[in-house]
């Protein structure tokens, strides 16, 4: 028989006490085990679960990461795992470093190349790309995306007070990380309506994918992706009287009524 939902109730695991609040893009994934959470006071607190005589214990550590001055307020963070067959975690953190007479915003990316060390989140944040950037930060986003040899690759997406979506993309041969023009890869996300505060996508059947973006005059945009062209096929607009803060794709199986078996499940 199957034991009610409510036997399992939820209790609190753990506590970490924040130097400072962080915000909407203060929290992300690093590798397969650990989460990154950024204050904007430029602290980055790593969580993650160790075994420790046969228990499983929560561990919070602040993670020093390079080339962040005292000064400066984080506004967001995101990591990636690169695309197969090269390894590494990329971590990027965006800023601003207020130095008085006026504030200049940055986009840090870590990344280690030594080779044992790719995903040693300490020496990674030992391992800078400094870029200063001329437009006040959004949202940072990681997608993976097929590249002409047939290959993928996974880029960073950064939406700007500028009202535009920034492409940074590895330089293998550099080993370090460009901006190139966002609509060599993602023609959806030319001539935006306003500033974009949230940005999702989600890979589809037969090498397309979904983008989906809200703004911050409360217009939400979706689009279909065939990638290899890459070529908008279709792509819808709807507007909202306030700032959307959120835009959320995912995925959903539903059983088909059919007798053929590979009808089963359709997503």
């Amino acid at each position: 028989t199957e034991t009610p939902r409510s036997s399992y109730p939820f209790v609190e695991d753990s506590f970490s006490r924040f130097p400072s609040q962080s915000n909407i893009y203060g929290l992300c994934q690093a590798g397969e085990q650990e989460l990154l959470a950024a204050t904007l006071k430029g602290k980055v607190v790593c969580f993650r679960y160790q075994e420790l005589q046969q228990k499983v214990r929560p561990v919070a550590k602040e993670v020093q990461f390079t080339y962040i001055p005292v000064d400066a307020e984080i506004v967001s963070i995101d990591a990636f795992n690169k695309s197969s067959p090269r390894r590494g975690l990329v971590v990027g953190i965006t800023f601003i470093k207020d130095s008085g007479d006026k504030a200049t915003p940055f986009l840090n990316i870590y990344c280690d190349y030594e080779p044992g060390s790719e995903f040693n989140l300490e020496s990674i944040a030992q391992s800078c790309l400094n870029l200063e950037l001329q437009f006040t930060p959004f949202q940072l986003y990681h997608t993976e995306v097929q590249c002409a040899d047939g290959g993928s690759d996974t880029v960073f997406l950064l939406s700007g007070h500028d009202q535009r979506i920034h492409l940074y993309k590895e330089n293998v041969s550099l080993h370090q990380f460009e901006e190139q023009p966002v609509e060599r890869l993602f023609p959806e996300l030319q001539q935006l309506p306003s500033n974009v505060l949230w940005l999702d996508m989600l890979g589809v059947a037969a090498g397309r994918r979904l983008s989906a973006f809200g703004c911050q005059n409360g217009c939400v945009g979706l689009a279909l992706v065939d990638q290899n062209g890459p070529e908008v096929l279709q792509s819808w607009r709807v507007q909202f009287d306030s700032p959307i803060s959120r835009v959320l794709l995912f995925p959903m199986s539903c059983q088909m009524k059919s007798s053929e078996p590979s009808c089963e499940k359709s997503t």
